[in-house]
C-alpha cells in the first residue's frame, strides 16, 4: 500500500513536467537554426549546424538540457537518457501536427545535459525539428499517461529548428 501512495504520489508529480500541452493546428511556429524551450525556458535546446542542406547529406544537431529535464529522462528511460530527434511537416493538418521520430537519429545525453548527433535527412524539402525522450522504459502508468516531447511545435511560443534538403 505505501509504495502504490508513494509511486502515484511520484507519478502525480512527474506527469506534469513531461506533458506538454497537445500540438494544435495553430500556425505560427518560429523556425530557426537554434532553439529552446520558452516555458519553462530553457528546459532542452537544440541547434542545427545548417538551416538549408543537400538531401541524404549529413547534418549535426546538438542540443542540452536543464537538470529538470535530466531528471524527468533519467525516470523515463530508466537512466538509459536516450533522445530522438523528431521532425514535424511545414504546415499542420487540420487535426493538428503530425510527427516522425527519427529512431536512426537517437543519442545518449552525456552527465552535463549536452549531446550531439549527425543525421542524414533523405526527405527534401522543409522540416521542422525537435526532440523527444528515447524509448519509455519506465512503468506503464508513467509511459501511458505522459508526453516524451522535449522540443517540438506544441512548446509556448513554437520553437522549433528548421532545416530545408534540397536535391544534390
Amino acid at each position: 500500500m505505501r509504495r502504490t501512495i508513494i509511486a502515484s504520489l511520484a507519478l502525480g508529480l512527474l506527469v506534469p513536467l513531461l506533458a506538454l500541452p497537445a500540438a494544435s493546428a495553430d500556425t505560427t511556429v518560429k523556425p530557426r537554426k537554434s532553439a529552446c524551450t520558452a516555458d519553462p525556458a530553457d528546459y532542452a535546446c537544440l541547434k542545427a549546424s545548417a538551416r538549408r542542406e543537400v538531401a541524404g547529406e549529413p547534418v549535426s544537431f546538438t542540443g542540452t538540457l536543464s537538470p529538470r529535464a535530466m531528471k524527468a529522462l533519467a525516470s523515463w528511460t530508466q537512466g538509459e537518457n536516450t533522445v530522438c530527434l523528431i521532425r514535424f511537416a511545414p504546415t499542420p493538418a487540420s487535426d493538428g501536427w503530425g510527427s516522425q521520430t527519427l529512431d536512426q537519429a537517437c543519442t545518449t545525453v552525456n552527465k552535463n545535459g549536452t549531446f550531439g548527433l549527425t543525421v542524414e535527412l533523405g526527405k527534401q524539402g522543409l522540416h521542422f525539428y525537435g526532440v523527444e525522450m528515447g524509448p519509455c522504459r519506465a512503468s506503464q502508468d508513467e509511459c501511458g499517461n505522459a508526453d516524451p516531447g522535449l522540443l517540438g511545435v506544441a512548446n509556448k511560443k513554437d520553437r522549433v529548428v528548421a532545416v530545408r534538403t534540397v536535391a544534390p
